[in-house]
């Protein structure tokens, strides 16, 4: 057998399928079971169809999630009644319309429009556009969802063919049900529609913008449409709502088996009066433009996102003539005060390159506070550049605390409620003694007396790891990092040490600016897969051998474990285990101040990550 590889491909699960006496048959169903059973079922969904187009099969149908839906008065519906709508210069294509679906009703079929063209061409030219139409009809909750690649109509004509004229669309307010049950919801543009201005009928709001969307004085105006972007269960989503009854997503599902189970999903909160919309608009994070600093402090500073999920090389830093991948420099606070620029570092594995971000005409701007680095793409025809001028090209993001945000377009992002206190009998007070509560790093000696050294040691004895090791260091994870795998879920847990600024546990809320920082930045592993994580614990733990003489960072488990992990990372869900360790707490007198600042840490952690979140500290 000759098996043509990808370069890129030397860790995929393959390779152990190309072993010398590898046993196939276990193999490949421990490795593809997962996969397959999701595959089987959209297969055996498209094998139901009959009647289909010729020249269209329905696996390669990939509809964007968008619908109407029409509420039925039975359970009855006749989808051989569309083919007659069609007049002038439309035709159905082959005349045909797939039928299927045992249990779910599915019909597709589509549509051949021919039209002058518009642009002054001879009139034997012609335009042909092809829509296809796909309609589903739950028979429990008698929806009819209807979707069409032009998004050119509500289909009425075609809901009434199909399911007699006493169906009813879901229109108007009860369209942004969809919108609830989300975490962190950002609106990212409202239409509005004004009954009273004769010369602004309409309005289109975007960005700080769309505040004026939401405002309770203009009840002489109503949203015509809102889009959206935020998180469900800790995948980030984006979800459209338009007043015409039409909902939809800029994702495209993979299959028709996939649609369905989107209009299911959107079909079950459209019918639910229970939701109440004023607290949904209530609920909304609405990004504002600021021109000025604004006065909390910073917690944290983050790469944007496309750096993590890059390779690992993709960009290098020069600074004292040395050079670094960028995953592997990372952010410090220099400074927590509420007032004057933002100060932090960037902290490569030797030496520090300070700087500021502040406000000015330009908006917000990033400068070197001494001696600036240079960055370099791994392009053939990348270039060197300053690194100022690269960072404030790719802003990264700044958290600050009360759970705000300043995205890379300098504004502020910051939730519309008040945060309560975090509860104080959630937090875990340990028993530190013979431990320096000044040492937060063990090093490759193996402290024994620091905190990280302590915390491992618990976590080993109280929980069941495949890998745990040490990531301590910029550009890490996570000081301790921590994966299981368990069924189709990998348990991820990351563990943030801080040290105390005092050698007794007290009330500083200082000594929780950086280790909520830290645990705020780490929910970005959360998106997507766990394989981006696992390739950067990868690739750290090798650089982590090479750095310290051979030693390895592995507190449990090692590269083959990890490695074996990696096989399947793909295919497992990510269940994530935040962790914040800092023994200058004392719970027993813990303020209020340092309480609203765990609160909105574990706020945008639970959010972003659907995950838990625990707080270790000092009795």
């Amino acid at each position: 057998m000759f098996v043509a590889q990808e370069p890129g491909a030397g860790a995929s699960p393959l390779r152990r399928l190309l072993r010398e006496d590898a046993d196939w048959n276990h193999l490949l169903r421990d490795l593809t079971d997962r996969a397959t059973l999701a595959a089987e079922e959209t297969s055996a969904f498209d094998t139901t169809f009959t009647g289909a187009p010729e020249d269209v099969a329905v696996s390669v149908l990939e509809p964007k999630m968008s619908a109407v839906a029409y509420r039925a008065a039975t359970a009855e519906w006749k989808p051989e009644a569309a083919l007659a709508l069609c007049k002038g210069n439309e035709r159905v294509l082959d005349d045909a319309m797939a039928l299927g679906g045992d249990d779910s009703p599915v019909a597709w079929y589509v549509i051949e429009r021919r039209t002058p063209g518009r642009w002054g061409a001879p009139q034997e030219l012609e335009q042909v556009v092809y829509e296809l139409i796909m309609l589903y009809f739950d028979t429990t909750r008698r929806l009819l969802y209807i979707h069409g690649s032009e998004k050119s109509s509500t289909y009425k004509d075609l809901a009434e063919a199909v399911l007699g004229e006493d169906c009813e669309l879901i229109n108007g307010k009860r369209t942004f049900r969809v919108l609830a049950r989300l975490d962190r919801l950002v609106p990212t543009n409202v239409g509005l529609k004004d009954t009273r201005d004769y010369f602004t009928r309409f309005s289109l709001h975007v960005g700080s913008d769309v505040s004026q969307g939401f405002t309770t004085a203009q009840e002489h105006k109503s949203q015509t449409h809102i889009a959206t972007s935020g998180f469900d269960d800790g995948d980030s989503v984006s979800i459209s709502a338009a007043h015409s009854g039409r909902f939809w997503s800029p994702t495209t599902a993979p299959s028709l088996k996939a649609w369905t189970n989107g209009c299911v999903q959107q079909g079950t909160k459209l019918l639910d009066s229970t939701i109440n919309l004023e607290q949904i608009f209530d609920g909304f994070i609405i990004p504002e433009d600021i021109t000025a600093r604004p006065p909390y402090a910073l917690l944290g500073v983050q790469w944007p996102w496309q750096v993590s999920i890059g390779s690992r090389d993709r960009y290098t830093l020069t600074y004292d003539n040395v050079r670094y991948a960028l995953t592997d420099v990372d952010f410090e606070v220099d400074d927590c005060s509420p007032t004057g620029p933002f100060l932090f570092s960037l902290t490569p594995p030797a030496g520090r390159v300070a700087y500021q971000a502040d406000y000015d005409a330009k908006g917000l701007v990033f400068r070197p506070r001494e001696q600036d680095a240079v960055i370099v793409g791994s392009g053939p025809t990348a270039e060197p550049q300053p690194l100022e001028e690269w960072l404030n090209t790719h802003r990264p993001d700044l958290f600050l605390e009360g759970d705000r945000l300043i995205d890379d377009e300098g504004r502020l992002i910051a939730p519309r409620y008040t945060r309560r206190p975090y509860d104080p009998s959630l937090l875990t007070p340990l028993d530190w003694r013979d431990v320096d509560l000044s040492k937060e790093s063990q090093k490759a000696e193996r402290l024994t007396d620091s905190i990280q050294y302590y915390m491992s040691a618990r976590l080993q004895a109280a929980g069941s790891f495949d890998v745990l090791l040490d990531d301590d260091g910029s550009g890490g994870a996570a000081d301790l990092a921590g994966l299981r795998v368990d069924g189709l879920y990998l348990d991820v847990t990351l563990v943030h040490c801080r040290y105390s600024h005092k050698p007794a546990p007290g009330t500083r809320v200082e000594d929780l600016y950086e280790v909520c920082g830290q645990a705020m930045r780490s929910a970005k592993w959360r998106r997507g897969n766990a394989l981006p994580l696992v390739d950067h614990l990868r690739s750290r733990a090798m650089r982590y051998t090479q750095r310290n003489g051979g030693i390895s960072p592995y507190e449990v488990g090692g590269s083959k474990a990890l490695f074996a992990i990696r096989d399947q990372a793909r295919l497992l869900r990510p269940r994530f285990h935040t962790v914040i360790v800092q023994p200058g707490l004392q719970a027993s007198k813990a303020t209020n101040e340092q309480l609203l600042l765990l609160a909105g840490a574990e706020k945008f952690v639970r959010d972003t990550s659907a995950g838990d979140f625990t707080v270790y500290c000092s009795r």
